[in-house]
């Protein structure tokens, strides 16, 4: 948000405050800056959350996630190994990720130490040179990580589902990439994404921590550079073309893996937060989710199970993944069924519904304690609707679900015929 005229950019931030419980402003540079004050604590985090992830790779799948490693491979002010001491040598850390959908680069220090991780981020982030050889060697390693994923079942078999649903649609393939198109990434490719995609409408600065607001400002404003006046590329939204498929794989792994799902709500979709909800009561983090006790617990079938919803900007993914003896692989897909059905045809009752409102709501002011994830939360939910939701808002979302609400997202997306499976059994 612009400074309003007459109006410093603390009086603006002040301003902000009242309608949020961050502020949001924009610095001189184009970049706008969140930041939202946490009493109690030495330490702030802050970092740049980037609309920019997987989904935007093209025709090099894995092209924003080798971006994310080069970023600390050198800079036009730093060596290596500079750039990965500047921070620890004080006890703090600097780490980043990449998603379908974004990129976030972080750090973590105590509040004094706070111009060293806004001097190190900017200049990770935008004095990157990508140096050949380091490229050179940086694929080796990606190559090996890629090579450790498939190797571990529970991520492989998701990613393949993910590639099985979404088919044609950006959001589809890994976001490693494979170890062929890795191959084809050149420095030209990265420098060309970072140009398109790390632009001031495309990224937000986010601190949280015990630092004031002017010092935030200030040492922002010192060291994020003035960027481009050019607008990233608009965020398109696909159609996805969706048939249910079911495949069985054998494999080297032991044991039997199993998922199932279906396309669901994306993000801006009100009705997220029931099937939000559903999902938690069915196969959330909670051991007395119903899969677990009714399956787990009740019969001793599986390793692991659990249900799971994603939302993206223009799609979204609900599952079901379990992990048994193959011997028990059709008993627990037809007792996940079970309870699937029984969400379609039966209300929950009054103490179901507060119980299962009281434990999400829990959970969710659990996370919020979790200071990097709101990092990341508030920077996505600026990006995806200009702002972040606040906690309270968030809790009364799901305060005001209903029973009839949670029946009518079960029929719509839990409905059998809908689902596509993947299994793996051991050869």
């Amino acid at each position: 948000m612009p400074a309003l005229p007459g109006m410093t950019i603390l009086q603006t931030y002040l301003c902000n405050m009242k309608q949020t419980d961050y502020a949001l402003f924009t610095l001189p540079s184009g970049m706008r800056l969140a930041h939202k004050r946490v009493a109690g604590t030495r330490l702030v985090h802050c970092g740049f959350v980037i609309g920019a992830g997987s989904r935007n790779d093209h025709q090099h799948p894995g092209l924003a996630h080798c971006l994310e490693h080069m970023l600390f491979k050198g800079t036009n002010r730093r060596k290596t190994i500079h750039v990965l001491n500047f921070l620890e040598v004080v006890g703090g850390e600097m780490n980043a990720f990449t998603t379908k959908e974004i990129t976030a680069i972080y750090a973590t220090v105590q509040a004094r130490h706070y111009v060293r991780a806004v001097d190190i981020l900017c200049d990770v982030t935008f004095n990157s040179n990508i140096p050949q050889a380091e490229l050179i060697k940086e694929k080796k390693v990606i190559a090996d990580e890629i090579s450790m994923y498939l190797d571990t079942p529970d991520e492989n078999i998701y990613d393949e589902f993910q590639e099985q649903v979404f088919g044609s649609h950006p959001l589809a393939h890994n976001i490693l990439g494979s170890i062929e198109s890795l191959k084809n990434i050149e420095r030209n490719d990265i420098i060309d994404f970072t140009e398109k995609h790390y632009t001031a409408d495309n990224m937000v600065f986010v601190v949280v921590g015990n630092i004031a607001a002017e010092k935030a400002i200030q040492y922002a404003d010192r060291f994020i550079p003035e960027l481009k006046h050019r607008n990233a590329p608009p965020k398109k939204e696909h159609i996805l073309n969706y048939k249910p498929t079911s495949t069985t794989e054998k494999t080297d792994f032991s044991g039997a893996y199993t998922i199932m799902g279906a396309p669901a709500y994306p993000e801006k979709n009100p009705k997220k937060w029931p099937l939000l909800l559903l999902n938690n009561l069915l196969g959330g983090p909670g051991l007395n989710s119903r899969l677990n006790l009714g399956i787990r617990e009740k019969y001793g079938y599986t390793y692991h199970i659990e249900s799971g919803y994603q939302s993206y900007q223009d799609a979204g993914l609900f599952h079901c993944y379990l992990s048994c003896d193959a011997r028990y692989v059709q008993r627990s897909t037809e007792l996940i069924q079970k309870e699937l059905k029984k969400l379609r045809e039966d209300k929950l009752g009054i103490r179901q519904l507060s119980s299962a409102k009281k434990q999400f709501q829990g959970q969710i002011v659990m996370a919020d304690e979790n200071r990097s994830s709101l990092l990341v939360y508030i920077g996505k939910g600026i990006l995806r609707h200009g702002r972040a939701e606040t906690l309270q808002e968030v809790l009364r979302k799901i305060e005001n679900i209903t029973a009839s609400d949670i029946l009518e997202v079960a029929n719509e997306i839990l409905q059998e015929d809908r689902f596509s499976h993947r299994t793996f059994l051991p050869s």
